[in-house]
């Protein structure tokens, strides 16, 4: 398994320990990496692409780096190239969808975890790699579908169901999608069903955080591509 922007390496160790071949990569020197041998630690700049050949991986994580990056779709991408047909791909970025998020937009323009401009936060010593990219599960499934990964499921890792004391705004939430979608079966548009009744899960409308669980599939033999 490969953790891309490991950072001090806590998760891949940990697959380590459970007898798994790790492997990690991130934009730090190598002398600062402290796992030893136990995970095999590559320096790289993901701007340029991962520094593996094609299909060396059977599962590969990528939590909270997606974001970061300057070109995301090319991230997926060079994450589908080092994936082998039918691996596994967990992929997690801040959940701009939730409701707590959606109403933060709409006072000030900024998403959640987005607050700080870029430029600025970039100046700042101290601080963190820049948030610069705020994905919707829309722009996620459809930068992994070019990469020749299918999502399967979208969940989070924690609901805070707080801004269910608003019922009025969440009833407004789902009273508009049934009406785009009602409008979207019309012969000239694009039916909505499956992209709301993703992005109107608890999970979605309450989680922190989207994940993804990704599968490589090998469109060479699917039906569609013999078609």
């Amino acid at each position: 398994m490969l953790d891309v922007g490991s950072g001090i390496g806590e998760l891949s160790r940990k697959f380590a320990s459970l007898g798994h071949q790790a492997a990690a990569c991130d934009c730090f020197p190598e002398s600062e990496w402290t796992h030893g041998g136990a995970v095999g630690y590559t320096r790289c700049d993901l701007a340029a692409g991962l520094p593996y050949p094609d299909e060396s991986f059977d599962y590969i994580v990528c939590l909270e780096v997606i974001e970061h990056v300057e070109n995301p779709m090319a991230l997926c991408r060079d994450i589908g190239r080092v994936l082998r047909k039918g691996g596994r791909l967990y992929m997690s970025t801040p959940n701009i969808l939730n409701m707590r998020s959606r109403v933060k937009f709409l006072l000030d323009g900024s998403f959640l975890f987005f607050n700080i401009p870029p430029i600025e936060w970039d100046r700042k010593e101290g601080r963190p790699s820049v948030h610069v990219h705020p994905i919707r599960f829309h722009e996620l499934e459809y930068y992994l579908h070019k990469a020749g990964l299918e999502v399967d499921t979208a969940f989070t890792n924690l609901r805070s169901f707080s801004w269910r004391l608003f019922p009025p705004l969440e009833w407004l939430i789902r009273l508009y999608a049934r009406h785009m979608t009602k409008r979207s079966h019309r012969p000239d548009r694009i039916a909505l069903d499956r992209i709301y009744a993703r992005i109107l899960t608890d999970d979605l409308l309450f989680g922190t955080h989207l994940i993804v669980d990704a599968r490589h599939a090998d469109r060479s033999t699917s039906p569609r591509s013999q078609s």
